[in-house]
């Protein structure tokens, strides 16, 4: 009889355990969410950094001819490799771009779309709002932007003034 009552008094109950899962399952959500939240918000931060930096090398560009580069010189290996030295076009590639992504990708390399969209950087020379790609050495405006993760919108940078 002592050990019958032993057994019985040890070990959990189905209760016990259900109640156990459900805060274990309760704790791995909120450490998963955190993580992927934090993830993103270092994408975020790869973003907004490259974004400051090509329009350090592009200001830099203007204050020696006066006009910004168009859309086209800035997606040409070969111009960039003679006017903007220190830039490749792999400075282009969003964290989450992929060759894949044809609509960002030329000869297997990122590139500037004219807007941004998820996984592709924008960059948008005008001459007062119109388009100066026919005439590139009139361009005196630009917008440069990346699409940020977690609902937090664009991330816009426009020429100095």
């Amino acid at each position: 009889m002592l050990s019958k009552r032993r057994f019985r008094e040890s070990g959990f109950t189905l209760v016990e355990i259900l109640v156990m899962l459900v805060l274990v399952g309760v704790l791995l959500t909120i450490v998963t969410l955190d993580y992927s939240s934090a993830k993103a918000r270092s994408r975020n931060d790869i973003r907004t950094t490259a974004i400051k930096s090509l329009q350090d090398y592009i200001e830099k560009f203007y204050s020696e001819n006066t006009y910004y580069p168009s859309l086209s010189d800035m997606n040409n290996p070969s111009w960039l490799a003679t006017n903007l030295k220190n830039v490749t076009t792999s400075m282009y590639a969003d964290p989450s771009w992929s060759a894949s992504n044809k609509s960002c990708t030329k000869n297997n390399q990122p590139i500037l779309l004219a807007k941004s969209v998820p996984g592709c950087y924008g960059y948008d020379p005008t001459n007062s709002g119109v388009s100066c790609e026919a005439n590139d050495t009139t361009c005196s405006d630009y917008t440069l932007s990346a699409t940020l993760e977690d609902g937090q919108g664009s991330y816009i940078l426009r020429q100095l003034d």
